[in-house]
C-alpha cells in the first residue's frame, strides 16, 4: 500500500525531531530547525538524529515520529529490487518502526489527531517490510504479515474513525489467505478481509484506489477458491 505514503507523510511533515529534552524555548528553536529540514527534503540528516527525549509529551512524541517519517521515506526510495534483508533497507525500516512505536508510546493524549498519522506510519512501515521480503521465505512472510495484522487491530481500536486499520487489516488477511493452500482453507481470511472493507470508514482520497484494488482482489479470490456464499437471514 505504498500509494498512501504521501498522505501519511503530509500529516507529519511539519513535526520536529529533538536531540534532547530541552526547555520550552529550546524546543521551539529545535522544532523550527527540524521543520525547515523536513520541508527542504533533508531526510538524511533527520534519520541520523539521536532522539533522547523520552517524556510523555506531544513534542517528544513528534520528535520520534518525524525521525520515523524520514527513515520510511528513505526506505521507500531504495530500489524496488532491494530486499528487506538488505542491510540498508533493514536499518531504515527498523528506524521507522522504532520511531512510530515510540511516538505512540509517548503521545499523552489518546484522542490526539496525530495518533492517526503515527498509526498510519507504523502500518506502512510494516507493510513495506513484508512486501520487500524475498519470495519463498514463507515463515518470515507470515511473521511480518502477522505483525501488520496486529498493528492494524491496534489502529482500529485506537483510531476507529480512520480507514487505515481497516484497509491494512484487509490487506493482511488477504495476504495471509494467499499463504495457505488454494481452496476453502483461504475462505476465512478472505471473509475477514471482506468484512473489514465493508465496515471501514470512507478512506481519504489518496487511498480510495487502494481500497478498491483490495476489494476487487478479495472478490476475485472468493470466487476462485470456491468460498460458499454467506446465508443472510
Amino acid at each position: 500500500m505504498r500509494s498512501g505514503y504521501f498522505f501519511l507523510l503530509a500529516a507529519a511533515v511539519a513535526t520536529t525531531a529533538l536531540t534532547g529534552c530541552a526547555g520550552t524555548a529550546d524546543q521551539k528553536e529545535l522544532n523550527e530547525a527540524m521543520t525547515a529540514r523536513a520541508v527542504a527534503g533533508d531526510f538524511h540528516s533527520i534519520a541520523v538524529t539521536n532522539i533522547r527525549c523520552n517524556t510523555r509529551t506531544e513534542e517528544c512524541a513528534k520528535s520520534h515520529a518525524v525521525k520515523g517519517d524520514a527513515c520510511l521515506k528513505l526506505a521507500i526510495q531504495q530500489p524496488v529490487t532491494a530486499s528487506a534483508q538488505d542491510a540498508k533497507v533493514r536499518e531504515l525500516l527498523d528506524c521507522a518502526e522504532a520511531g512510530y512505536r515510540k511516538a505512540l508510546e509517548l503521545q499523552p493524549d489518546r484522542n490526539a489527531t496525530s495518533r492517526v498519522s503515527y498509526h498510519g506510519g507504523l502500518l506502512l512501515t510494516l507493510s513495506e517490510r513484508r512486501n520487500r521480503l524475498d519470495d519463498g521465505k514463507e515463515k518470515k512472510l507470515d511473521r511480518e504479515n502477522e505483525k501488520l495484522l496486529m498493528a492494524a487491530q491496534d489502529a482500529r481500536r485506537e483510531v476507529a474513525g480512520s480507514a487505515l486499520g481497516f484497509l491494512y487489516g484487509a490487506s493482511a488477511h488477504t495476504y495471509r489467505a494467499a499463504l495457505l493452500p488454494a481452496g476453502r482453507s483461504r475462505c476465512n481470511d478472505l471473509r475477514q478481509a471482506e468484512s473489514m472493507l465493508g465496515r471501514s470508514p470512507a478512506p481519504p482520497p489518496q487511498l480510495a484506489d487502494e481500497q478498491q484494488r483490495i476489494r476487487t482482489l478479495v472478490a476475485q479470490q472468493l470466487r476462485a477458491n470456491g468460498c460458499p456464499r454467506i446465508q443472510r437471514r
